[in-house]
């Protein structure tokens, strides 16, 4: 899963695409999960990381909320190049756990311990 931080200025992903070569006509395709709100990068940057394992992509969105999750799909040419989940946070700390709706919902509790009878 990549991190993002809730910014519209630009940030640089890694990745491990499915090809390496030819790193032009890169578009990403960034879609909130829920709501189903997608913008469109196209032309984004893309140069091999210095040790050549990894790609790093420059991305500037401003469609990300901060403690929301999003599909992201990358192409290139037209054909799927790489895709995955992202999870906005302005949280730096890698030690902190993250959960993804949390207190979100209230859980309804009427006092019972939830017994089930069984009838033979």
């Amino acid at each position: 899963m990549i991190r993002l931080l809730p910014t519209t200025s630009a940030q640089v992903v890694s990745i491990i695409p499915r090809d390496f070569s030819d790193l032009t006509d890169i578009d990403v395709v960034i879609t909130e999960d829920g709501t189903g709100a997608t913008q469109t990068l196209s032309d984004v940057s893309a140069s091999l990381s210095s040790n050549g394992n990894f790609v790093q992509v420059s991305i500037a969105s401003s469609i990300l909320v901060e403690e929301s999750a999003y599909y992201m799909e990358f192409t290139k040419g037209g054909n799927i190049w790489f895709r995955d989940k992202a999870y906005v946070t302005s949280q730096v700390n890698k030690n902190i756990v993250h959960t993804i709706n949390d207190g979100a919902y209230d859980f309804f509790d009427d006092g019972n311990d939830n017994k089930y009878i069984v009838l033979e």
